[in-house]
Parts: structure tokens; C-alpha cells; sequence
């Protein structure tokens, strides 16, 4: 009969790459996952503001492209994200003195998003977080 002994236990190295390795890989893939994330938040934020410059300069210089401004920056946000992450409702347009912290002055055409962004993998568990652009246009 064989006895027991925790030394030989000790020694014994047979599966320590598989530990290893499922330990390091939990935390590589979550910093992958995260950047991932990260990156699609990111360009979704850029691509709201160039929808919010091209509806501020289409209803500037009054194009009939946009009659209902609201709604053309809805279907061009809808066109270049793929979802429907804005409704038009979320879509403000003024037209202010200034606009920034520029001092120029005259009039333009301000459009204001605010958009509640997509809930992923990352945000899902904080919750969903809102995304405010803003850009102006010289009428």
C-alpha cells in the first residue's frame, strides 16, 4: 500500500501551465473586451458629432436636403451607425448669437444631440450612459 505524502503534492507540476494560463488569459480578455468596448463608444461619440456639423451646415445654408432638419440628422445617423440611436426628439436646433467660447459673433445654426449610447458588454452593468454633441454652422 502507498502512503500518502503532501511533499510529492508539492512537486508535482503537471497541470501548472493550465492554471497559469487560465488565471493571465481571464484578465487579458477583459482588457481586450474593454479596449473593444472603449473604441466602439469612441467612434460612435465622433460620428454623432459629424452628424451634428453636417445638420448644423444643411440647415444653415437652408438645402432642401433637410426641410425637417431633425429628421435629416436622424436618417444620416441612422445611415452611417447602422442603428437607430437617436429618434428626433433627441435633436435640438437654435440659432444663437455666439456659439462656443469663440468670441465670434453673427448668427448660426447650433444643432444639439443628446443620444443614450448603446448598452454593451462594458456599460451594461453601470448602466447606460448618455452621449451630448454639439456643433455650430455661420448662417
Amino acid at each position: 500500500m502507498r502512503h500518502f505524502r503532501p511533499t510529492s503534492l508539492m512537486r508535482h507540476t503537471g497541470g501548472a501551465t493550465s492554471l497559469e494560463f487560465a488565471i493571465v488569459s481571464s484578465a487579458l480578455f477583459l482588457l481586450l473586451f474593454g479596449c473593444i468596448e472603449g473604441g466602439l463608444m469612441m467612434w460612435t461619440r465622433g460620428t454623432l458629432q459629424s452628424v451634428a456639423a453636417q445638420t448644423a451646415r444643411c440647415a444653415a445654408i437652408a438645402s432642401p436636403l433637410c426641410s425637417s432638419p431633425q429628421q435629416y440628422a436622424v436618417n444620416l445617423a441612422r445611415s452611417w451607425l447602422g442603428t437607430p440611436l437617436i429618434a428626433a426628439a433627441d435633436v435640438t436646433i437654435t440659432t444663437p448669437s455666439t456659439c462656443g467660447s469663440g468670441s465670434a459673433s453673427g448668427t448660426f445654426q447650433k444643432v444639439s444631440i443628446a443620444a443614450a449610447s448603446w448598452v454593451g458588454a462594458i456599460t451594461y452593468p453601470f448602466g447606460a450612459h448618455s452621449v451630448n454633441v454639439t456643433a455650430c454652422f455661420p448662417t
